[in-house]
């Protein structure tokens, strides 16, 4: 689907190499920009909680076991979500499931905007969670599978820069309606996040599905008519089928071997010939296929492993109560929110530098050393911690 005025494919392909290239790039661009919203809509919500949870403790009276529960709502429903955010995405397309993912958010953001009491105030943070676990399984994977493969390290990265933008503009909004809007400003921080949901929403309207899940569907043509707009030169898009075609029979082979090594009996995994949909596991059959496979375990146990190191660090605590900490430590309401909001600005200068550097240093480099300064932050921290309590005066 085309924008109005804007060129076709076949148009594209009839122009001169350099002025075709310039389109593609400007297309990607458009297209990166559109799907990371999702990433910032997601970061946005990190960081807006913060800010937003001291005037909300006022106008609703909220004890602390309350206040966890506003927190957490949109964490648990997250989670939940991204559970069958893979299969949304495999039954119903990238497209399909990203403008589900906007449209869940904007509803929650003026369920949000609304809140007249605690219970409605979870129930749009669980609407919000929704929303944010199907994007957070959509977005990276729509722009792995959409962008060149010399950028698509770059162009996914952004998509991470953009979740740390957004927790940074949500600290900004939070200072300026903090200190304009006392009492109710807590409204507009939260229903503002309507905002990019509905231009995520609209955007994705003019992109095309992703190739590889038409290749998946058995929709090959329209996969390359797709990479025909996204791509410097037909000869690449047809090279890049093929690439993902081959891809596609070599995921299936790998998928009964793994049934294989797995010991599923027949009964299980079925035989003859079968459509795409009825040769996928369940969830649960897949898990147990990969952890049964050593190549697939190794890989899983690396990749999980880097997450939960990065969850147990104990950012999204310090991101969720980041304008809390601040006022325990002596900072005014005010004062707090806008700290809140700057904190979320290292996150952004770290990810600018791996956008820099991840083509040229490499993923491995750029984690070890990561690895490195957050082990040295996370014993200062401790230490800080560990001296401001030595050092206090008796309670």
């Amino acid at each position: 689907q085309e924008n109005a005025g804007s060129p076709s494919s076949s148009t594209i392909r009839q122009i001169d190499p350099a002025r075709r290239r310039d389109l593609v790039n400007a297309r990607m661009r458009k297209l990166t920009l559109t799907a990371a919203t999702g990433g910032f809509l997601f970061g946005y919500d990190t960081g807006v909680i913060s800010g937003a949870m001291l005037p909300l403790k006022r106008s609703f009276d909220l004890v602390p076991k309350q206040e966890e529960v506003v927190v957490t709502a949109t964490v648990v429903a997250a989670f939940a979500s991204s559970l069958v955010g893979g299969q949304i995405n495999r039954a119903f397309g990238r497209k399909s499931s990203a403008i589900f993912a906007a449209v869940v958010f904007t509803l929650g953001s003026i369920a949000l905007a609304s809140a007249w009491s605690y219970g409605s105030l979870v129930v749009g943070r669980v609407i919000v969670g929704i929303g944010i676990g199907v994007a957070s399984m959509t977005t990276p994977v729509y722009i792995a599978e959409v962008a060149p493969p010399e950028t698509r390290g770059k162009l996914v990265t952004v998509n991470a820069l953009l979740v740390c933008v957004g927790q940074f503009g949500a600290g900004m909004v939070d200072g300026v309606f903090g200190q304009l809007l006392p009492d109710s400003g807590w409204r507009f921080m939260l229903g503002l996040a309507a905002v990019p949901s509905v231009l995520m929403t609209l955007g994705f309207l003019g992109l095309p599905e992703s190739p590889r899940w038409l290749v998946m569907k058995g929709r090959a043509r329209q996969a390359l008519q797709v990479l025909k707009e996204v791509r410097t030169s037909d000869q690449e898009a047809n090279d890049e089928l093929f690439e993902i075609i081959d891809a596609a029979k070599l995921f299936d082979q790998n998928q009964h071997m793994e049934e294989e090594e797995a010991g599923w009996p027949s009964w299980c995994c079925g035989s003859g010939k079968k459509s795409n949909d009825s040769r996928e596991f369940s969830f649960v059959k897949r898990v147990g296929a990969m952890l049964a496979h050593a190549p697939t375990r190794r890989a899983l146990g690396l990749g999980c492993g880097i997450m939960c190191l990065q969850q147990f660090s104990g950012i999204n605590t310090v991101m969720y109560y980041a304008a809390s900490i601040y006022q325990m430590i002596g900072f005014t309401e005010i004062v707090s929110i806008w700290l809140s909001g700057y904190t979320a600005l290292g996150q952004v200068i770290g990810l600018i530098f791996s956008i820099c550097f991840v083509e040229k240093a490499g993923r491995r480099t750029l984690v070890l050393g990561s690895l490195v300064f957050v082990t040295i932050s996370l014993f200062g921290l401790g230490l800080s911690f560990y001296l401001a309590r030595v050092t206090s005066d008796p309670v």
